[in-house]
Formats: structure tokens, sequence, C-alpha cells
């Protein structure tokens, strides 16, 4: 009997293991398989962190330009007031505009590459399908087992007798 404690302590006990190294193995999977997202992520959101700043710096030397081309103005060649600070605050405008733009779509380009990962779902339920089998099946040796010793036990109580 105390065989057969020790061999079910051992299988609890390789249960045990196997669980953890299992669990071990489905996390390090799931590193593997979201550290190129998380990467793309940052990336694609440092971009627009960039095109933001571009945009804040546009809004900024709107009036800066503003100021600067009235200034301009006076000591321009022909064009008139009006004109020239329509065109100097239009052209940092649409320049900075353009930049941001261009880190908009590179950092939208940096989120199209992020995906979920694939197979880390998959071998989680396989992981624990087994394991749910395995403790099922477990679960049916152990009631085997204890219930062919019960029957021992009472043959060896009340033996029979043959003729």
């Amino acid at each position: 009997m105390a065989s057969k404690t020790t061999q079910i302590s051992d299988l609890l006990g390789q249960i045990s293991s196997d669980v953890r190294s299992i669990v071990a193995d489905e996390i390090a999977l799931v590193k593997a398989e979201l550290k190129p997202t998380m990467r793309h992520i940052g990336v694609g959101s440092g971009l627009f962190g960039v095109a933001a700043y571009f945009v804040i710096a546009a809004a900024f030397l709107f009036w800066f330009v503003l100021a600067a081309g009235f200034a301009w103005i006076y000591s321009a060649t022909g064009l008139s007031l009006l004109g020239c600070v329509f065109f100097g605050v239009l052209t940092a405008l649409v320049v900075l505009l353009i930049i941001a733009a261009v880190f908009a779509l590179l950092g939208k380009g940096s989120f199209s590459k992020a995906h979920a990962p694939k197979r880390t779902p998959a071998t989680v339920d396989q992981a624990f399908d087994a394991l749910h089998h395995g403790i099922a099946d477990g679960a049916r040796r152990v009631e085997d087992e204890l219930a062919h010793d019960s029957t021992l036990a009472r043959e060896q109580a009340h033996p029979t007798t043959q003729h």
C-alpha cells in the first residue's frame, strides 16, 4: 500500500512539475510573440508624438510668423502688407503641416505592422486541454486503484473457500 501511495505522490509531483513547465513555456511564447508587436506600437507612438509636436509647432509658428510678417512687410519690396503676411504665414504653415503628415504616415505604417499573437492562444488551449485530460485520466486511475484495493481488502477479510 505504501508503494502505491508513493506512486500516486510521485505522479502528483510530476503533474505539478509539468504544469509549471507548461506555464513557463507559455509565458516565454507570449513574450516572444509580443516583443516585436510592442516595438512596432512603441515606434508608431513615438512617430505620432513627433507629428503632434510639429502640429503644435505649426500652430505656435503660425502666430510667430504672423508677427514677424508684419515687421517684414514694412521693409518689403512691393507686396502689399496683406500679401506679405498672407504668403509668409501660408508658406510656414504648409511646410510644417507637410512634415507632420509625413511623420503621421510613418507612424500609421508602424502601427499596421503590429499584430496580435497567433500561436499563443492555440498552444494555451492545447496545454489546458492536455492538462484537463491528464487530470481526468489520473483521477480515473486513482479511483480504479482505490476500488481495486478495497475489493482486495474485502476479499482478504472474508476469504471464500474453494471446494
